[in-house]
C-alpha cells in the first residue's frame, strides 16, 4: 500500500446523478486531457471501472462484501496515483452513485450516502490533509424522469411505458433527501449544481468542476469548447424501442434490432 500523502491535495468527487450532464462533462474532460494533466488526474469510467462494479453491485444488493469491495479497489486505485508535488485529483463518474434510479428493484439513489462515506475514508486515509469537496449535479424531477425512462427503454429490457415508470418510481428523481443524508455523514462539503442552470456556462456542465478544481483563467483560455454528448431521442424512436422490449426475442436478437433502429 502506498504511503499517506501529507501534502494538501484538492480533491473534487463528482459522484452523480445520471441523466445530468455528466456524459458532457466527462466527455469535455477527457477532451481536454493535455491541458488540464499538469494540475490534476483525472479518475474517469475508464480508470474507475474496477471501482464502479462495486458500486453498482451496492446500489443493488445494499450488502456489506459490495462495501468492502468498494473499499479495497478504491484503495488500489488511489494507491496507483503518482500526484507529485503540485497535481490535485478530480473523479467523475455518476456510477460512482451506483446504478441509475428506476431500473428494477432501484427505485431511488438511497444508497448514495454509504457509497460516499466509504469513499471520503478512503481518500483521507491516502491524502490525510485533503481539502475534499464531493459534487452532484442535479436536474428538474420531470425532464429527469424523461430521460431516465429513455435511457432505460434503450439500455435495457424496459417494458413500461413512460406513465407507468413514473408511477412505480415517485422517489427517483427526489435528489434533495439524499443530498441531506450525504452531507449528514461526511466531514467533507457536498456542492450542487442544476443542469438547467449550467448548459449556458462557457463550459457547460465541466464548468463547476473547473471552478471547484480552482482551474486559472489562463489555462481555461487552452480548453476545447464542451460539446453536448447525450440528444433528446425521438419519441418515435422510444415507442419502437419500448415495443423490441415488449417482444420475445432473445436478448442478442434484441440487441442486434436496437443497434439496427439507432443506425449503430
Amino acid at each position: 500500500m502506498a504511503e499517506a500523502l501529507d501534502r494538501p491535495v484538492r480533491v473534487v468527487v463528482h459522484m452523480g446523478f445520471h441523466k445530468t450532464g455528466t456524459t458532457s462533462a466527462q466527455s469535455f474532460l477527457r477532451s481536454n486531457g493535455k491541458h488540464l494533466w499538469p494540475l490534476m488526474a483525472l479518475g474517469l469510467r475508464q480508470q474507475l471501472e474496477p471501482v464502479l462494479f462495486a458500486t453498482r453491485a451496492f446500489s443493488t444488493w445494499r450488502d456489506f462484501l459490495s462495501l468492502e469491495k468498494l473499499r479495497l479497489r478504491l484503495t488500489d486505485y488511489l494507491a496507483g496515483l503518482d500526484l507529485g508535488r503540485k497535481r490535485d485529483l478530480l473523479l467523475s463518474s455518476e456510477e460512482l452513485a451506483g446504478h441509475m434510479a428506476g431500473r428494477a428493484g432501484l427505485p431511488d439513489y438511497s444508497a448514495v450516502p454509504e457509497i460516499a462515506q466509504v469513499i471520503e475514508d478512503c481518500l483521507l486515509a491516502r491524502f490525510p490533509v485533503a481539502d475534499i469537496t464531493f459534487f452532484f449535479s442535479l436536474r428538474a424531477p420531470a425532464a429527469w424522469m424523461k430521460s431516465a425512462w429513455g435511457e432505460h427503454v434503450k439500455s435495457s429490457r424496459m417494458t413500461l411505458d413512460f406513465d407507468s415508470f413514473a408511477a412505480a418510481n415517485p422517489a427517483a428523481a427526489n435528489f434533495a433527501p439524499i443530498i441531506e443524508a450525504t452531507q449528514s455523514c461526511l466531514r467533507s462539503p457536498v456542492q450542487t449544481a442544476w443542469l438547467e442552470e449550467m448548459a449556458d456556462l462557457p463550459f457547460g456542465p465541466a464548468t463547476p468542476l473547473l471552478d471547484l478544481m480552482q482551474v486559472p483563467a489562463a489555462r481555461r483560455d487552452r480548453l476545447d469548447a464542451a460539446r453536448h454528448m447525450n440528444p433528446h431521442r425521438d419519441p418515435a424512436v422510444l415507442d419502437a424501442l419500448l415495443e423490441l422490449n415488449r417482444s420475445d426475442m432473445d436478448d442478442d436478437a434484441l440487441r442486434a434490432a436496437k443497434d439496427r433502429l439507432l443506425g449503430r
